[in-house]
């Protein structure tokens, strides 16, 4: 259905006119950037001093990257070298595990509870990858460090028993005497210029952080950390004889726990812990208190006691103010309805890995698609028994609005097979009641395959499945598919290829869809000239300039590739087969045409190239927004559809700015053409843009 012309859309506009032009951006490791980032107050921000030394250390550390192909081999490295001097494995894997489970689940808990709603905390992708490869060496690291311990102290893990209790006991006071002054004095000396540059600035790269921020050190800082800490078990083994492995486990355990809860972006101000006249804020730090030490750098250096702070004059006050400025939790103006799409999309939920949120999916080279497919279908029918629908992350718009982005529990088994398309449809109807009954939302968008033509014919069904519900026919509902502006965004890409106005014929794989149908009528209307080639077996277009065909080899005939539609890889690479190897470095001797496929299927799957030189593959349909120039989207809009940071799929910016535009009537079925450009114009009002082809 196309867009009415409304007073609305006009409304709609001078609110955009008006809209405050400050943002929270990404946390940066830059020292203006710090000063700048209004998630600090004016009371408790660093002043210049406070940073002078910043720059320095950002030169040594920020470009770090680590090879982690080995990481793997790294890991069961301790089992060989264990057994080849004959200790035990047990202990050494038993609390390297036992830490890393308990920093996995800290992270998502962390997620699911703190970060996933607060769209003014969101964290840079650069970090997010420079923490993935780092937080868990220091683990791995002291599992190598405890073989020769156990070889040459074995009655410090291997003693009776019956010595756990008096070892805990005093494990802890050796904690509280000797490794809190001993971190503070080494914490500080990690903070002289030269050090700092060599070692610590690597940490604090980090200014947002996450609770395994805490594990992410330069390698040669992990040493040091190991004679700090190691008193806490090694002074009570020297002074009575006797430790027990259990103790040296959980007091690890235990202080990668309370490191993370240092690291969490939370308030806690409980005057048990806030009052100068309680002993507590000198005895046990809050997060707020070691937030402060990365807001300033050269204050709170203490490790979980304050109370060194206080006596050597570095305790600094600092107050997080970021989720004093987040909209009404119950606020929801507008749901994007997602799914699942396979076990690779499973491995890029936060909740599961914050660390491949960002990114392409991965792909699993060895497990064959229906069987990747059936384990989907048996955790989604699992999910099912409890839940019919999982709430995502939540991101504001244009600092009003509120939208979320949540998936109802259904697979890809669910979409192949036809039984189950009035399964689908009957809970994406339940949950556009439930969102509506519970936070009042009225505007929907319809994700992927939740709007398929063959499930609800491109989200009409879905439509008129709410104007017939005797509860929603008279709420205002709307229901948007968003596919004009993936329409509009893949006309523009197109013809921003370099030399497109002089290209005679492309080549159309999915051009009878709603959206390849809507881009070949607008580039036939503006390109009178140009030929269209369509792979398909049905004709739906009829113009003198469109022909269609069978042979999906007669591709390479074309300089131009448009995919809409996604076909087998066997397919492609038989097609591919008589030109693969014919490649040269000189175009002109080539016996194919082809240059360039342009690919906006959801997921994007690379297509074996391999031979083929001279023939790029590239993802279209892609928008970019930065915060840093646009206050359109702020938070977590982009998390989990195997895109790049602050990317986002055009059906769902397409709604979104249906939303904002306050368009009254649905989006479903066939895409409008005339309503293409319209689209595009404001989206690029509101900041967005393809993103850029490298070809």
């Amino acid at each position: 259905m196309c867009m009415p012309t409304s007073k609305k859309a006009s409304a709609a506009t001078a609110k955009l006119a008006t809209i405050d032009t400050s943002a929270v951006g990404d946390a940066s490791s830059s020292s203006e950037a710090i000063l700048a980032n209004n998630a600090y107050n004016n009371n408790t921000r660093p002043t210049k001093d406070d940073t002078k030394h910043f720059k320095a250390v950002t030169s040594t550390h920020s470009d770090h990257v680590r090879n982690t192909n080995h990481d793997l081999l790294w890991f069961f490295g301790p089992a060989l070298i264990c057994y080849l001097l004959g200790t035990s494995i047990y202990p050494i894997y038993v609390i390297g595990i036992a830490r890393i489970i308990s920093t996995r689940i800290t992270l998502t808990l962390h997620y699911l509870f703190v970060d996933k709603d607060n769209y003014l905390n969101k964290i840079s992708q650069k970090q997010l990858e420079r923490e993935g490869d780092d937080y868990l060496c220091g683990t791995v690291l002291h599992m190598y460090a405890q073989i020769p311990l156990q070889v040459l102290f074995p009655a410090m893990f291997f003693s009776d028993p019956a010595v756990i209790g008096a070892s805990a006991y005093r494990a802890f006071w050796a904690h509280v005497f000797l490794v809190e002054p001993l971190y503070y004095f080494a914490h500080r000396w990690l903070h002289v210029p030269e050090i700092m540059k060599k070692m610590h600035g690597f940490h604090h790269l980090s200014i947002s952080t996450l609770p395994s921020t805490s594990l992410v050190q330069n390698y040669h800082e992990h040493f040091v950390y190991i004679a700090v800490f190691g008193p806490a078990f090694f002074a009570p083994f020297l002074l009575y004889g006797e430790m027990h492995w259990s103790i040296i486990g959980a007091y690890l355990v235990l202080f990668d726990l309370i490191n993370s809860y240092g690291h969490m972006n939370i308030k806690y101000r409980h005057p048990v812990f806030t009052s100068k006249y309680s002993p507590f804020q000198y005895l046990f730090y809050t997060p707020e208190f070691h937030l402060g030490h990365h807001a300033f750098f050269r204050a709170n250096y203490a490790l979980f006691m304050p109370i060194w702070d206080h006596m050597c004059g570095t305790w600094r006050t600092y107050k997080k103010t970021d989720t004093d400025r987040l909209l009404p939790a119950d606020q929801q103006d507008f749901v994007f309805i997602g799914h699942n799409a396979g076990l690779a999309h499973f491995m890029t939920c936060p909740e599961w890995d914050l660390y491949a949120s960002y990114g392409p999916f991965r792909t699993f080279k060895y497990i064959p698609y229906m069987v990747e497919f059936m384990f989907c279908n048996m955790v989604g029918a699992f999910c099912r028994l409890f839940m019919s629908a999982y709430t995502c992350s939540r991101y504001m718009i244009n600092d009003r609005l509120i939208g979320r982005v949540i998936c109802i529990c259904r697979t890809p088994i669910d979409y192949i097979k036809p039984k189950r398309y009035p399964l689908v449809n009957k809970d994406i109807v339940k949950l556009i009641k439930s969102q509506y009954k519970n936070h009042g939302t009225k505007c929907f968008g319809l994700g992927n395959l939740n709007k398929m033509k063959q499930v609800n014919d491109g989200g009409q069904l879905i439509s008129d499945m709410v104007n017939a519900d005797p509860f929603l026919k008279d709420k205002g509902i709307r229901v948007w598919t968003g596919d004009t502006m993936t329409a509009a965004s893949v006309y523009h890409q197109l013809i921003d290829v370099p030399g497109f106005d002089r290209i005679e014929s492309i080549f159309f794989v999915g051009a009878n869809g709603k959206i390849g149908n809507a881009v070949c009528k607008q580039l036939l209307t503006d390109f009178p000239k140009l030929k269209i080639t369509i792979y398909s077996l049905s004709h739906t277009l009829d113009h003198p300039n469109v022909k269609y065909t069978s042979d999906l080899a007669d591709l390479l005939n074309h300089k131009v590739v448009v995919l809409g539609k996604q076909l087998s890889l066997k397919k492609y690479a038989k097609a591919l087969a008589p030109a693969r190897g014919a490649s040269s470095k000189k175009s002109e001797l080539t016996p194919y045409k082809c240059r360039i496929i342009l690919d906006y299927t959801v997921p994007y799957i690379p297509i074996d190239l391999t031979g083929f030189h001279n023939i790029e593959h590239h993802q279209i349909a892609v928008l970019e927004t930065s915060p840093n120039t646009s206050d359109f989207l702020k938070g977590h809009f982009d998390i989990g559809f195997g895109l790049e940071q602050d990317q986002i799929y055009p059906c769902h910016a397409g709604c979104i700015i249906n939303t904002v535009y306050e368009r009254d009537t649905d989006e479903v079925g066939e895409v409008c053409v005339k309503d293409m450009m319209t689209m595009w114009k404001r989206g690029l009002k509101l900041g967005l843009r393809n993103r850029p082809l490298k070809i």
